[in-house]
């Protein structure tokens, strides 16, 4: 097969290595989905439109608070970590993993207490319910001891996929049963929130649990105990790398997340249950190509930390390539078939969010293509194009956005998504292909 393919011995490993973690996170991302479809349906036949409204616009203020504040250093550990272990360096590489988890305590802390403290006035400006706030606090819960991107970054590393694909699923399956539950004793409102804070707490330490144990099958011990003096000195520019590489992310989710909080103010929490419908749909849906992105990060950066510039070329050309396959081929056909599926998943109430579930869907296929594309750029170290490129998509979903609104519908809502998913690929494809510079290599001698 590797003749055939004209792949040489190492392209045959790391095809090898793709395909087995691809398959991992795949079929997890494939199984939580449908899981996660299976919730969504409960919540809709409990909660109603409005309800489901109510629940999503709850759910995007602590999403926004939390990605304004916290930091994760994942892709920094991945992409520093992956140097130190090339150079044996067995002490630097536990330096970034304490630093990681001092850096997701910080946030993950004060991402929580600013959420429950601003809960009140958030709810009284934005004109929420009269028991909006309540609801907020208690939902900010969730975001206290988030220690899941130190978790990400060592089992991607030690190539452990299927660790997170199993602990995805189980907390995925956990989530559909708590839902049934409180569905069963008609709980309502307050039932989903505490399920989802649960979620939550479990999303957050149960990957970190199973990092630990293969930290030290490796051999590396306790890296708490490691002092983490001289980190900046063992990887040049890593603060740097750090930020842009989270502010891009801060920036785009936070503008993407930010739709909810708009449109509660300027349609009725019925249309915000169909938006949040068919944002979780297209969620579902990109699904099937994160598993490309989380397996392909790591090969990338030791791609370009070797040195191998056309085989880093070839691989991103191939990964989206093979994007565009699966979009051929899965959701443009289920495209035609969304208005019966809705009303069959989710209730007849629901039939009305079809068309901006597929709106929404166009805007996935070009998020795929952008989820290759970042990992890319980060691995060429140009984090600082990825963050301007970001800061222009950005500029355009919100310059866009309350037009498309007014225009539209809420379909606008979802319209604004495919113009900003589209400045991203547009602008990340000018800078891989026709914006060459010199390579820029930071690896430390």
């Amino acid at each position: 097969m590797a003749r055939l393919l004209n792949l040489s011995a190492e392209d045959s490993l790391i095809a090898s290595r793709l395909i087995r973690n691809f398959s991992w996170v795949f079929s997890s991302q494939a199984v939580s989905g449908l899981i996660s479809i299976g919730t969504l349906a409960i919540m809709a036949q409990s909660l109603g439109p409005a309800g489901l409204g109510l629940f999503a616009i709850f759910q995007a203020y602590v999403r926004i608070v939390d990605r304004l504040l916290r930091l994760e250093p994942w892709q920094a550990v991945i992409k520093y970590g992956v140097d130190a272990l090339a150079d044996n360096d067995g002490n630097r590489f536990m330096r970034l993993l304490k630093a990681s988890v001092y850096v997701n305590l910080a946030g993950s802390t004060l991402a929580a207490g600013v959420a429950i403290l601003a809960a009140q006035v958030t709810a009284g400006m934005m004109g929420w319910p009269q028991d909006s706030s309540a609801y907020l606090a208690l939902f900010s819960l969730a975001l206290l001891l988030n220690l899941k991107p130190t978790a990400v970054a060592v089992l991607r590393i030690f190539d452990r996929f299927d660790v997170l694909a199993k602990v995805d699923v189980g907390i995925a399956l956990m989530r559909l049963v708590l839902s049934a539950g409180i569905w069963a004793m008609g709980y309502g409102l307050w039932g989903f929130v505490v399920v989802a804070v649960i979620e939550g707490l479990a999303n957050s330490l149960l990957p970190y649990v199973f990092s630990l144990r293969y930290v030290r099958q490796r051999g590396y011990g306790t890296f708490m105990q490691i002092p983490i003096q001289g980190i900046r000195s063992e990887n040049p520019g890593i603060l740097r790398f750090l930020w842009n590489s989270n502010f891009n992310v801060i920036i785009r989710q936070t503008v993407q997340r930010l739709d909810v909080i708009l449109l509660s103010v300027l349609v009725d929490e019925k249309f915000v249950g169909y938006f949040h419908i068919a944002r979780r749909v297209a969620d579902s849906a990109l699904k099937l190509g994160r598993p490309l992105n989380q397996a392909i990060f790591p090969e990338l950066a030791r791609k370009w930390s070797s040195g191998e510039e056309r085989g880093f070329h070839k691989l991103v050309n191939g990964v989206l390539l093979a994007i565009a396959g699966l979009c051929l081929t899965v959701l443009i056909p289920a495209a035609f078939l969304m208005p019966s599926l809705l009303s069959f998943v989710f209730g007849a109430g629901f039939d009305g969010a079809a068309s901006m579930v597929n709106v929404q869907l166009l805007a996935v296929i070009l998020l795929l293509a952008t989820m290759v594309l970042n990992p890319a750029m980060l691995s060429m170290g140009r984090d600082r194009e990825l963050l301007w490129v970001t800061l222009l998509g950005s500029v355009v979903f919100l310059a866009c956005f309350v037009p498309l609104v007014h225009v539209l519908g809420p379909v606008g809502a979802a319209a604004a998504h495919v113009l900003f998913n589209g400045t991203l690929v547009a602008g990340a494809l000018f800078v891989l292909y026709w914006s060459r510079r010199p390579r820029d290599v930071r690896r430390p001698s």
